[in-house]
């Protein structure tokens, strides 16, 4: 009787401690609630050109910094006439204007309210005029200014110019035509004539193609490829001789007895306008599989992520049972214990709506615990939910327990996703204690989420000067401008957020080169040992290699006698070193050699695989060390936490004085760069643009005059001179111009600056400069400071004679207050 009491007991307080559980996590729920991401409200805008619609501009909720605003251009007739479309969506519009501003934002050119908005099938149009007339050749920024009937108003972009002969419909008539016969296997054959195919490219996947990819893989193979929503085109540049325009499309394809596979896909097409007819310059597509967690493909040891680029990017919890990976704007995990895939964060909502898929975000993993808990970063322009039309950074926490994403913090942004990709590829972390470091206009910035503020940890980050580990959890910079000088590295453990310091020796520099796991490899060098060849390229040649954890024990230390290390190059658990001999009076390259770091930590053992199949070639799968039994995966979406206020950090960041040029290319923002030769020569090789803070053109792939010859009479007397010294050169010409150095460039490349009016010192010997005034098809023209005389010298031999002095050149250019392409 006593045992059967006492086991009512039991059983009664056991009942009692589970209703209580229920009831705390019920009314846990209850506080903290759950939502769905808000409906998207804002109006898509567009320009129509040559009967077509064309830009697609998204709504900003803050005025936006003008310069950094270049997703589109606008040709503008002569009779400066325009036409805007917009689409609603699901709201109402009370007013629209518009202003034009230099491309630099410094000033306003035009302002106007639009004063007759005209409704049709859903739409609204609108035709206007400008009334001023702006520079031919020149760009321009076009904002309008749309103001609903809730009193807000939001910003939209493109970029305006003014130039004769475009043959912009021809362009745009021609990309039209060319991704839609794709899709058509009856006609596809006529774009043979376009493409260039290379036998040595492996044509293995759909996700990255080309001009030179084989006609199969163009045309879509054996994929039975359906339009789902038609490209809107973007034209993104436009000059004397090309015209550039990108198209994104969605596609789907259903093999049999499967379900629907869905694609976005983007192409971009440079074009010239030659005999009468269209020529493909370069053609480029990338195609991403939407990821479908409803119908998760599993492999035998994981599951298959579709066409997919190959640089994924994922993250396990230790035990390597569940992963989270991003892809196509989304963020999922996994479970493999669980065979569970849940979607964590996504703006899309299922019908692929423009806004909703539109791909001007990132998201960065930060960490995924043991309970599958994940924080993450999102950053770039706010689809929709409470930050529509803002660019940002927001902070986020996904609670898998409750399969609830809290946002812990949301920062505004003024410059374009484009930008703001560029500074968070270079660090975003969030400790364990709640800072997130990010590194924003080459500062590296503190910032405290729950107390919202925010310090300046390190001004300055020079490029090149400063290494960040695998998981950004460390960071170690070098205070010296001159990456060869440096005498002490500063090394920082974020979670800890402490700094320890390496100095040099006396008569010996070093340099900071990556990070294995979170210790520092750097090299020592003798001052004696770095040496600068002829064309002007410094070898750091290192007598010494050492992997170092925080606080200053070194782990491995390579070093050999009479050979130094010239380079190095970091992979998993791997530090490759090249190196080199001194023979005849230079450095001379050997065979390389390898260091083990035996203290790698494996942090990964998830691990990204290949799978090709006959249908969609190959594809990007995740495997599990463990098998995957079960063939039913369970699918889940997160909610959003119902919170009642949001934490918002605002910041005023300082834009450094130092110049930086940006690389754009392929319709997009490439790479910036420090020094404008890196930039140039990186342009030349993705057949791009350079332009400098100020948006001016710097350098052009193949856009300079056939010939071109200076009149001496407006060459400044200090260029004649022929000094290649810049600091001499900038002080005389003040500063209403920029110095460059070219040093590097092709003697092609730097004709561009010469076509443009701006004559360019060159090197000869150590004692004779020439300058460049001018050129035709088959030669150069030389001013002689030392003579006062001028002649011509053929092209083949001018390269020769350059490259034999290490292609030292030294250029300028004036300082417009707008981005030019003079004539």
């Amino acid at each position: 009787m006593k045992k059967g009491l006492l086991k009512a007991g039991v059983l009664l307080l056991l009942f009692a401690a589970a209703l209580g559980g229920t009831a705390a996590l019920i009314n846990r729920e209850k506080i903290v609630g759950t939502r769905q991401m808000e409906e998207v409200s804002l109006p898509i805008l567009y320009m129509e050109v040559s009967d077509t619609k064309v830009n697609p501009m998204y709504g900003y909720a803050n005025e936006m910094e003008e310069q950094y605003m270049r997703d589109s251009l606008t040709p503008l007739p002569t009779d400066r006439s325009l036409t805007m479309v917009m689409d609603p969506k699901n709201a109402s519009v009370k007013t629209v204007s518009y202003r034009v501003s230099t491309a630099d934002g410094t000033e306003v050119v035009e302002t106007s309210k639009i004063s007759k908005l005209k409704k049709t099938d859903g739409e609204i149009r609108a035709d206007f005029q400008l009334e001023t007339p702006i520079l031919m050749n020149q760009e321009y920024t076009l904002r309008f200014d749309v103001t609903l009937d809730n009193g807000e108003t939001y910003y939209y972009y493109t970029r305006l110019l003014q130039r004769a002969g475009t043959n912009i419909s021809d362009y745009l008539e021609f990309a039209d035509n060319f991704y839609q016969t794709c899709l058509d296997s009856e006609n596809a054959s006529t774009l043979a004539a376009y493409l260039e195919p290379d036998e040595t490219q492996t044509n293995s996947t759909y996700e990255n193609l080309n001009i030179h990819s084989s006609f199969d893989r163009i045309t879509w193979g054996t994929l039975d490829m359906k339009l789902e929503k038609e490209a809107v085109p973007v034209i993104k540049d436009m000059n004397e001789t090309t015209c550039s325009i990108d198209l994104t499309y969605v596609l789907s394809d259903t093999p049999e007895d499967e379900t629907t596979d869905y694609y976005n896909v983007t192409d971009f097409y440079r074009m010239r306008y030659a005999q009468s007819r269209v020529m493909l310059l370069d053609f480029e597509r990338n195609t991403q599989e939407l990821y479908d967690g409803k119908h998760t493909e599993l492999t035998s040891k994981g599951i298959n992520l579709g066409v997919a680029d190959k640089d994924v990017q994922y993250q396990s919890n230790k035990s390597s049972d569940i992963v989270a990976f991003v892809q196509e704007g989304e963020l999922w995990s996994y479970n493999r214990s669980a065979n569970k895939a849940t979607q964590i964060f996504s703006f899309r909502d299922g019908d692929l709506d423009e806004r909703e898929n539109l791909q001007e975000h990132g998201i960065k993993i930060v960490r995924v615990e043991e309970s599958g808990d994940i924080d993450f970063v999102v950053y770039g322009y706010m689809n929709r939910d409470v930050h529509e039309g803002e660019v940002g950074i927001a902070v986020y926490h996904y609670g898998a327990e409750l399969n609830q994403v809290e946002e812990e913090l949301f920062i505004p942004m003024k410059s374009s996703y484009e930008y703001l990709k560029e500074d968070m590829k270079l660090l975003s972390y969030v400790t364990r204690d709640d800072m997130l470091y990010v590194i924003l206009e080459d500062d590296l910035y503190q910032i405290d989420i729950k107390q919202k503020d925010f310090q300046i940890v390190k001004e300055n980050l020079i490029k090149d000067r400063y290494v960040v580990s695998k998981s950004q959890a460390s960071i170690a910079w070098m205070d010296q401008e001159d990456e060869n000088a440096g005498t002490q590295i500063t090394v920082m453990s974020l979670e800890q957020g402490e700094t320890y310091t390496i100095q040099a020796q006396s008569g010996q520099k070093i340099k900071a080169l990556g990070f294995m796991n979170e210790d520092l490899v750097y090299g020592i060098a003798n001052d004696s040992d770095i040496v600068t060849d002829n064309a002007g390229n410094t070898i750091f040649a290192m007598t010494t290699v050492r992997i170092e954890q925080f606080g200053g024990e070194v782990v491995k230390e390579h070093h050999e006698d009479k050979v130094w290390v010239s380079d190095v190059k970091l992979e998993e658990g791997l530090l490759e070193l090249e190196r080199v001999q001194w023979e005849n009076g230079a450095y001379v390259a050997i065979s390389s050699d390898h260091i083990m770091n035996n203290l790698q930590i494996r942090e990964e053992q998830v691990t990204l695989r290949l799978i090709t199949t006959e249908r969609k070639a190959t594809q990007i799968g995740l495997d599990f060390e463990k098998s995957v039994t079960s063939k039913n995966v369970l699918y889940l979406a997160s909610n959003l936490e119902n919170q009642e206020t949001y934490n918002v950090l605002s910041m005023e960041l300082t834009r450094p004085d130092s110049n930086i040029y940006y690389v754009y290319a392929k319709g997009m923002l490439d790479s910036t760069w420090s020094r404008v030769s890196d930039a140039i020569n990186r342009a030349d090789a993705q057949m791009g643009v350079v332009l400098n803070r100020q948006q001016q053109y710097v350098w052009e792939r193949g856009n300079r005059q056939d010939s071109y010859q200076a009149n001496l009479d407006e060459v400044p007397s200090v260029v004649l001179s022929g000094t290649i010294d810049e600091d001499t050169l900038q002080q005389s010409l003040g500063d209403d111009y920029t110095v460059m150095n070219l040093t590097g460039c092709s003697l092609d490349s730097v004709l561009y600056q010469v076509s443009k009016g701006n004559p360019v010192i060159a090197k000869v010997s150590d004692t004779v400069n020439v300058v460049i005034i001018g050129y035709n098809s088959k030669n150069t023209i030389l001013y002689y400071p030392a003579t006062q005389e001028q002649g011509y010298f053929g092209m083949q031999d001018s390269t020769s004679l350059f490259e034999s002095a290490g292609n030292v050149f030294v250029g300028y250019m004036d300082n417009l207050g707008a981005a030019s392409k003079s004539e």
